[in-house]
């Protein structure tokens, strides 16, 4: 029983789970932001659509803890050892299987809605994901790449399928939410990765804040959480007007914006810290910060998702 207890484990470790709380939101926000009731909320492919998003998610996670196990061994062990435990065989088969099931779901939602951008978008997702971790792309080693290909796979591109499912075409304002929406929790990861600037610039991996500098990659993280904070809830604002929400609904919009000025100012303090501080001393502050990411990513994801989800609410006329 025990082996079979870490076999499980292991399984779950590739498949970084501890993010799929945070994950939530992204499939959700854009299908509320879409839909006026809940009748396009309850069909087949919707929900085909959902285990496509996971799919792809477990798609991204487990081949980068395949690509990187030997870097792992020494940062990240339990990764490393979850990856040697299955076997590299079995966990290059997982994601083999793990690509097979997304694109075929892809393909009957695709047919079942005749909209086959459907099944192009999860390729490209697909190929995103094995470009960002494995070479002979490693666009997390690609500096500005790096960024650029994150909030892709992570929020644009997720957001713009699930949205794909109720319509031809995202609507506008959907692309304005997800681009921001991505731009702020894009700053958010920064700090993190920023957290590993001396093992990644010793082990020669160029990520963004590799290719900035410190400094300036801690000032970028807090442009794009500020800028991208400034869009999304203006976003949110217009389309409470523009669907006649009450001014005692856009109360729902408060814990959202004291989310958001709550991280802005963390990291724009951070910034002045860091540019301020020597480089030894700004590491040792990065480090400190970034134990904030998992409570900034969460609470600023599911403050988002409540305001709308009331936007929604209002929208279907169930309040």
């Amino acid at each position: 029983m025990p082996k079979f207890l870490n076999f499980v484990r292991d399984l779950l470790l590739i498949r970084r789970v501890e993010f799929r709380i945070a994950e939530i939101p992204i499939v959700a926000m854009p299908a509320l932001l879409v839909n006026k009731d809940l009748t396009p909320l309850k069909t087949q492919s919707f929900w085909e659509g959902v285990l496509i998003f996971f799919f792809l998610f477990a798609f991204g996670d487990m081949i980068n803890c395949l690509a990187d196990r030997d870097l792992d061994a020494q940062y990240k062990p339990h990764l490393s050892r979850a990856v040697y435990n299955l076997g590299v065989p079995f966990v290059t088969f997982q994601i083999v299987l793990w690509a097979v099931f997304a694109l075929a779901l892809a393909a009957h939602v695709s047919w079942l809605l005749h909209r086959w951008q459907l099944l192009a978008l999860t390729a490209i997702g697909l190929a995103l994901g094995a470009a960002y971790s494995v070479e002979p792309f490693r666009l997390k080693g690609r500096g500005i790449a790096q960024l650029a290909c994150l909030w892709l796979i992570i929020f644009v591109g997720p957001m713009l399928m699930i949205a794909t499912l109720f319509g031809t075409w995202p609507t506008l304002e959907l692309v304005a939410f997800a681009m921001a929406y991505g731009a702020v929790q894009m700053g958010i990861i920064l700090v993190n990765t920023a957290e590993d600037y001396p093992e990644d610039r010793e082990a020669g991996v160029r990520t963004v804040i590799v290719a900035l500098g410190l400094s300036r990659g801690i000032a970028l993280a807090s442009a794009l959480a500020g800028a991208g904070a400034a869009v999304m809830l203006a976003t949110l604002a217009t389309l409470y007007w523009v669907r006649g929400v009450p001014l005692s609904g856009t109360v729902a919009l408060l814990p959202a914006a004291a989310a958001c000025l709550w991280l802005t100012n963390a990291i724009r303090r951070l910034s002045r810290e860091v540019s301020a501080a020597p480089l030894d001393v700004g590491i040792a502050r990065v480090k400190a910060a970034a134990k904030n990411v998992p409570a900034w990513v969460t609470v600023v994801a599911w403050t988002s998702f409540a305001a709308v989800a009331v936007l929604f609410l209002y929208s279907a006329k169930l309040f």
